[in-house]
């Protein structure tokens, strides 16, 4: 289950093909999240299966050192973190959890030279937390269920 498998034609259908393929789909969905159906779970959850798909093919060895394991937990927790900081700061300027008409969007309106309101860039601030969060915990989930496949264990 975790073993690189032998053929040559689906490590290239899969490396070349099917992942950046998958993960350009997840980037499609992240971007158009908040005009139309989708977001950042599903994105998550779309790029975390491209992940997934090169880990059970190529390999766990050989798949698994670009995202190691004890990288993605440090990455889900900072995902968390963002939805976290997100909802907290307007509680700052004395507005509810998660109320995104108090952020301070001021600072991005001036460098980007391009008017985002406030309500817009909190939500896009939670997405990139709920993506960044599913995508690691989602792939930290089958790295933790074929554990016992790589240490040997066969029950």
């Amino acid at each position: 289950m975790t073993d690189r498998h032998d053929s040559v034609i689906l490590h290239f259908v899969v490396r070349v093909f099917m992942v950046p393929f998958i993960v350009m789909f997840g980037a499609y969905v992240f971007i158009h999240g908040e005009l139309s159906p989708g977001g950042g779970f599903q994105a998550g959850a779309i790029v975390a299966s491209a992940f997934v798909l090169a880990r059970l093919t190529l390999g766990t060895e050989h798949a698994s050192p670009r995202f190691p394991t004890r990288y993605l937990i440090w990455l889900a927790s900072f995902g968390v973190g963002i939805y976290v900081i997100a909802g907290m700061v307007p509680m700052f300027y004395g507005a509810n959890y998660l109320d995104y008409n108090s952020l301070p969007t001021a600072w991005f309106n001036d460098i980007a030279e391009h008017h985002r309101t406030a309500r817009a860039m909190g939500i896009f601030i939670v997405e990139v937390g709920v993506f960044i969060g599913v995508f690691s915990v989602l792939v930290i989930m089958y790295d933790y269920l074929t554990l016992r496949f790589r240490e040997g264990e066969d029950d």
